[in-house]
């Protein structure tokens, strides 16, 4: 009995060995690969990045957005990212993604100050068809704007009817609110 549990010890043993070992063999060219630290579309989403395509695309300097796309292949390059990655980045299609991106942003910059200062959107839509799925939601919040301030008309009106006196005294308190948030 002693005999066939010493065997059997031996041979649990020798399966705990066997499953502890690494299934695949480590080799030299395994550990020389470096995984890069850094994606492409990290590299596409650097505020740096963003911001500065932004305000090339703003100005309308096509040079700038290829400046900023040199830096970004330069850190791709030096995060040793594939050479796919970097062809990527090297492309037009790379150029038109910034700069889709940054007409979007400019976009909804565009409608934030035309909320606050009253202005109408429909220019900006034409400016920016980019941002075609964000006309809705920017028609809303420019409704919602337009009810508030007919409340305030109607709260400044004490029950009266609204006139376009009201009207206009509501939309420079509106502004007053906003101007001494900034």
């Amino acid at each position: 009995m002693k005999v066939l549990w010493a065997a059997i010890i031996i041979v649990l043993a020798g399966l705990g060995f066997w499953y502890s070992q690494p299934s695949e063999q480590v080799t030299d060219t395994d550990v020389n690969q470096v995984v890069p630290v850094i994606s492409r579309q990290d590299i596409l989403e650097a505020s740096d990045l963003v911001a500065g395509v932004k305000l090339a695309v703003r100005q309308q300097d096509d040079a700038a957005v290829k400046q900023w796309l040199e830096k970004a292949i330069t850190l791709a390059k030096e995060a040793g990212l594939p050479q796919e990655d970097i062809s990527y980045l090297q492309s037009d299609m790379a150029v038109n993604y910034l700069e889709f991106h940054a007409k979007r942003s400019l976009f909804n910059d565009a409608v934030e100050q035309a909320y606050y200062d009253l202005y109408d959107i429909e220019p900006l839509k034409i400016q920016y068809p980019e941002a075609q799925d964000l006309f809705a939601k920017a028609d809303q919040l420019v409704a919602d704007r337009d009810k508030i301030i007919q409340q305030i008309a109607a709260e400044l009106a004490q029950g009266e009817s609204t006139d376009e006196q009201t009207l206009q005294a509501a939309r420079q308190l509106w502004k007053q609110r906003f101007n001494a948030n900034n």
